[in-house]
C-alpha cells in the first residue's frame, strides 16, 4: 500500500484579513503558512466526514422493497 501522501499546489485569493492573521499566526508558531492551511483543510474535512457518517448513520432502510418487489422491479426494466 503506496502511504506516500501525494499534494497538489494551488493558487487560492484569500481576503486581506484572513492573510494577515495567517501571516501572524505563522510567525508566531513558526509554521509555514501552507501547513497552516493544510491543517486546517484536514480538520474541516474530518468534520465534514464526521457530519456525513451521522447524516447515513440516520438513513432508514425498513422501506426498502422486498426480494419479490425486487424481482418484478426488474423484470419490468428489461
Amino acid at each position: 500500500m503506496d502511504t506516500a501522501t501525494k499534494t497538489t499546489r494551488i493558487s487560492a485569493l484569500l481576503p486581506s484579513l484572513l492573510v494577515k492573521e495567517l501571516k501572524g499566526i505563522s510567525m508566531r508558531e513558526n509554521l509555514t503558512q501552507s501547513y497552516i492551511i493544510k491543517r486546517a483543510l484536514e480538520f474541516w474535512f474530518q468534520k465534514k466526514l464526521d457530519k456525513d457518517t451521522r447524516a447515513l448513520s440516520q438513513i432508514n432502510f425498513d422501506d426498502l422493497p422486498s426480494e419479490d418487489d425486487w424481482t418484478l422491479i426488474q423484470s419490468e426494466v428489461k
